[in-house]
């Protein structure tokens, strides 16, 4: 055909072509060649008819079958050696991350990455299959930056780790004190055996001449008030030492079934699949996938759901940056779970390992060969991925890694301070129920019950503070779950929104962190004045010491009023002077009348309002009225003038008015008397 088109072209198909021809030739062969590069540029490979395209990519990592769409991979062109850069997969507990991670136990069903791998495979890998036929093996650069960002990779790791950890110890107080139960229980009896059952009846003695002193004024109300008291805090500090560790265990779970409804209420809620979703729960399944619909349903605690969440987010998703080159690509949506099944132990395998060494070699060979087979896969499909599966985008790697620690860190601020602040009002529970022994033994006595008062406050301070934060943090950890999975956003816009939500969140709930907060109180004040309950249960004792000496002067001068009264009648004279409707002869002052309003708390009572105090004598060569002043000055410190009491309606206060009022009417009533008997003998003399 050539042959005849040459020979109608007048041209000799025999002969050889020239120079000039084949140059002619060769420039339009690269004007076909540009034209077509441009206009019609080469599509990427497509899946085989038998591969799993994106969506089955997707459901098997859902679902746990990525291995039936690995084998439909084609198989590897090289042998493995240990210098082509194949992950090693850890165990899930490994590294730094692994020191704060725990198994969680989660039933089967609907799983995250923690709760399936912990903290297992969060290295970016060095691939390079050349070194197999002696080809030059990848610049030293390479390694370098590898290593660099895999040490920012522990970092964040080991943040979301704590973070992690202390949220589900928070939510599980018994995994986080259950070694203080025998602690608890111990010494709550030896306390209330050693300490309240001998000293509380000294205390209950006190209670009982207290009581008899007060019902000589009558008081009543008073009386009840002390008494009734005591039988409270009696019954209190008995059923605790009775129940330590059941009063404990009851407030434990109080709170946490709030917490687990305000997490199912708010978030991260239960991700439960629907028969759509879930192939266990369909009918018609896939090869290989049993029958089971509990598997559709999320069985984790709202603590695992958060690790779960946070560990998709600031770890997964940055490891994805660093070893694929996105974390929302079609490669990274395709193949990036796979690629990390590949480079990581589950929770599972590690302990199929435990129980049965032998099977270590088959499971890690499984696992190199799959790494290898989607590699491969990835090169054909996106040679970008790939480069950076090599690690030649090491710069691109080390700001993964510097993004993951700045994200895990955004993300761990709030998280961390209301876990711990959880934690810290269990840890009171725990406390307050071996305190109370000894508070009790001495807050019997009603005066000195202030330190069993601010035990109470503390523990309600700290009910309200578990709920509030638990809240909070479920809030917060709601806001992060959707902040971190709406791709319209970008990535550093992400962590600038999880920041600020946590310190929202620390802003708007800040007021509720103390513990004394009921109480009114500030914590370092509180701490410094922690004992300053004794001298106001010593200045108690003083005030009732004082009362009981006063009232047995009163009771002396009253006796002495009435034998005077008696022998006035026996005179013929009225036992009043203004018995008969006439005021009183007498030049004294006539007292004021006691005032029966209080006075603002931490205010001296009104002087206007109040009877006039007692007059001590005053030293020689002392100004005037200086003794009277000293005993008039206001402590607001303690409450009380410097004297000790209280109000002028003060016992002691009483005792020294009656005092002073009989020696500052002596006179006139000696006068009184020496004028009646003027009259009698007047009368005598002129009957």
């Amino acid at each position: 055909m050539i042959a005849r088109l040459a020979r109608g072209a007048g041209l000799d198909p025999t002969r050889p072509a020239s120079r000039r021809e084949r140059l002619v030739s060769l420039v339009l062969a690269i004007l076909v060649a540009a034209t077509a590069v441009l206009f019609w540029p080469a599509q990427p490979a497509a899946a085989a008819p038998d591969q799993c395209d994106g969506a089955d990519w997707i459901r098997a990592g859902k679902d746990g079958q990525l291995q039936r769409c690995i084998n439909k991979l084609p198989a590897a062109s090289s042998t493995i050696s240990d210098c082509m850069g194949i992950p090693t997969p850890s165990a899930p507990d490994s590294g730094f991350g692994g020191w704060f991670a725990s198994n969680p136990k989660v039933k089967p069903g609907v799983t995250g990455l923690y709760s399936s791998y912990g903290y297992s495979g969060y290295d970016y890998p060095l691939y390079n299959p050349d070194c197999v036929s002696g080809a030059s093996p990848l610049p030293s650069s390479a390694s370098t930056t590898t290593t660099i960002a895999n040490g920012e990779m522990m970092v964040a790791t080991g943040i979301v780790g704590a973070a992690d950890a202390f949220r589900e110890k928070a939510y599980n107080p018994g995994s986080m004190w259950g070694w203080a139960d025998k602690l608890v229980q111990s010494a709550t009896k030896s306390i209330y055996q050693k300490v309240f059952t001998v000293f509380g009846v000294v205390t209950i003695a006190i209670v009982g001449l207290y009581l008899l002193w007060r019902s000589r004024q009558a008081n009543m109300s008073d009386a009840l008030t002390t008494a009734g008291w005591a039988v409270l805090v009696m019954v209190v500090v008995t059923a605790v030492a009775a129940w330590p560790v059941l009063s404990a265990h009851l407030a434990d779970k109080t709170l946490i079934s709030s917490l687990g409804i305000v997490h199912d209420a708010v978030g991260p809620q239960p991700k439960d699949l629907s028969p759509a979703q879930c192939p266990n729960a369909q009918r018609q399944r896939p090869p290989g996938i049993p029958y089971d619909p509990g598997l559709c349903k999320d069985h984790r605690e709202p603590a695992v759901r958060a690790s779960d969440t946070a560990t998709q987010a600031v770890l997964y998703n940055n490891w994805l940056r660093g070893t694929l080159g996105s974390a929302t690509s079609t490669t990274a949506q395709k193949y990036g779970m796979a690629l990390y099944e590949s480079s990581s132990l589950s929770w599972q395998e590690a302990q199929d390992i435990q129980r049965h060494p032998s099977q270590r070699q088959t499971i890690l060979k499984q696992k190199a060969e799959n790494f290898q087979r989607i590699a491969q896969q990835i090169k054909t499909e996106d040679p970008d991925a790939y480069n950076y599966l090599q690690g030649k985008e090491g710069s691109a790697r080390v700001g993964a890694g510097l993004i993951a620690i700045i994200s895990a860190l955004a993300f761990a601020f709030f998280d961390i301070a209301a876990s711990l602040l959880i934690i810290l009002g269990f840890l009171i529970f725990r406390w307050a129920v071996v305190a109370i022994p000894v508070i009790g033994t001495i807050a019997i006595l009603r005066p000195a019950s202030a330190g069993f008062k601010r035990l109470i406050n503390i523990v309600v301070a700290a009910i309200f503070n578990i709920v509030i934060f638990g809240a909070g943090a479920s809030i917060y950890l709601f806001a992060v779950d959707l902040i971190m999975n709406t791709a319209t956003l970008p990535g550093w816009l992400q962590i600038t929104l999880v920041w600020l939500c946590g310190v929202v969140g620390w802003l708007l709930l800040r007021p509720f962190r103390r513990i004394t907060q009921l109480g009114g109180k500030s914590p370092i004040g509180e701490i410094a004045h922690i004992g300053s309950w004794h001298r106001r249960f010593f200045s108690d004792l003083k005030g009732v010491a004082i009362g009981a000496a006063g009232a047995a002067a009163l009771g002396d001068i009253e006796s002495q009023d009435d034998e005077e009264q008696k022998g006035k009648r026996k005179r013929g004279k009225p036992a009043e002077a203004g018995g008969d409707g006439q005021q009183p002869a007498t030049t004294g002052p006539v007292p004021d009348a006691p005032s029966s309003s209080p006075a603002p708390d931490g205010a001296p009572p009104d002087p206007a309002r109040s009877p006039e105090p007692s007059r001590t004598p005053e030293p020689a060569g002392a100004p005037r009225g200086a003794g009277r002043r000293d005993s008039q000055v206001w402590v607001p410190e303690t409450g009380r003038y410097a004297d000790g009491s209280d109000s002028y309606d003060d016992l002691a206060a009483s005792v020294g008015r009656a005092d002073a009022r009989i020696s500052q009417n002596a006179g006139s009533v000696d006068r009184e008397l020496a004028g009646y008997e003027r009259a009698d003998a007047d009368r005598s003399r002129n009957p």
